[in-house]
């Protein structure tokens, strides 16, 4: 990535530290640049776990936000949820703990819709599943505190006679050890002993054995063998008769630039190649690519082990124009 890419990229990250949670339509019209663009930046920010987006939406478009801008989400959101949803929340809120099982219906399917601010714990109980929703912005110590002691009141006599049956148990146990400590005295355990030692040391060493020769296997294939990303980009450049001139290693096995020469009728032309390891490309993707491209005055081409979406497609013929894409596997 270019560094105006990359300074571009640390800008819009320190707008949203300072601005956040925010749409990018906003960011948008403060860098002068296009939605697609700036979208792009930020699922690049999103990756790279340096902020968040909201699941509800504000006229289409999630908010983008830091962690430590989270409790600013729930005046932002509430006004956009239905009346139901909205219900829900406020009741969560309050209580910052509610067992799904007590919940009214609709309060249920509000919750599960919720997945910014209504957070899941699951638990087993006697063989029983037991759902509550946590209000975000709880700690998990307090959660679990609340929890408890909900637990305390519905499971309570069944904890009872759980110990009672237990410490009868436990009663009958030192008499249990008694007749099998007498047993093992009129035995010879030097005879039984002897032999299973000899034989458990022999499936061990047999085991050993086993392991390291399957390991050095296991380590020649690995060392005859490179299925990388990197070596498939390369070996495909190769297979084509595209040198390469520079290589940048973005993200290990998962994102490189180069700079190549492709043989054509007319000589030797110079692109930029952007590599990504990646299932599925949006027009973002591509627009980012086509950029680092123009800002080196070069054309692109973009490889890639993943589909482009429809829309990019449409897309990359429309708006990028001179830019190739080319699935490798």
């Amino acid at each position: 990535m270019t560094n105006r890419i990359l300074e571009l990229k640390e800008r819009v990250f320190e707008y949203v530290q300072s601005h956040g949670p925010i749409l990018p339509s906003v960011i948008a019209k403060e860098f002068r640049s296009t939605n697609i663009f700036i979208s792009a930046l930020l699922s690049e920010l999103i990756t790279n776990k340096r902020i968040k987006l909201s699941r509800a939406k504000i006229g289409g478009s999630p908010l983008y936000y830091c962690k430590e801008q989270e409790a600013k989400l729930v005046d932002l959101l509430r006004g956009n949820l239905g009346q139901k949803p909205r219900e829900a929340l406020d009741i969560l809120k309050e209580k910052k703990v509610l067992r799904d099982r007590d919940c009214l219906p609709f309060e249920r399917v509000a919750l599960r819709e919720l997945e910014d601010f209504a957070m899941p714990v699951k638990l087993v109980i006697h063989d029983t599943e037991e759902i509550f929703w946590k209000w975000y912005l709880l700690p998990d110590p307090e959660a679990k505190e609340l929890i408890e002691r909900s637990l305390e009141r519905i499971y309570a006599p069944k904890k009872e006679e759980a110990v009672v049956q237990v410490s009868k148990v436990l009663e009958q146990i030192p008499e249990i050890e008694k007749e099998e400590s007498v047993m093992i005295e009129t035995k010879t355990p030097e005879r039984i002993e002897k032999p299973l030692e000899k034989e458990k040391k022999k499936k061990k060493k047999f085991l050993q054995e086993v392991l390291v020769d399957k390991g050095k296997k296991e380590k020649a294939v690995e060392e005859d063998r490179d299925d990388s990303f990197e070596s498939i980009v390369i070996q495909y450049l190769k297979k084509k008769e595209i040198k390469i001139v520079d290589k940048v290693v973005i993200a290990k096995n998962k994102e490189l630039n180069f700079t190549v020469q492709i043989p054509t009728p007319v000589g030797e032309l110079c692109y930029f190649v952007k590599a990504r390891h990646k299932k599925s490309l949006s027009e973002g993707d591509l627009l980012l690519a086509f950029t680092e491209g123009q800002n080196i005055k070069l054309p692109t081409l973009y490889l890639s082990t993943g589909e482009s979406t429809k829309k990019a497609k449409e897309y990359m013929t429309k708006n990028l124009k001179g830019m190739n894409f080319i699935k490798i596997k």
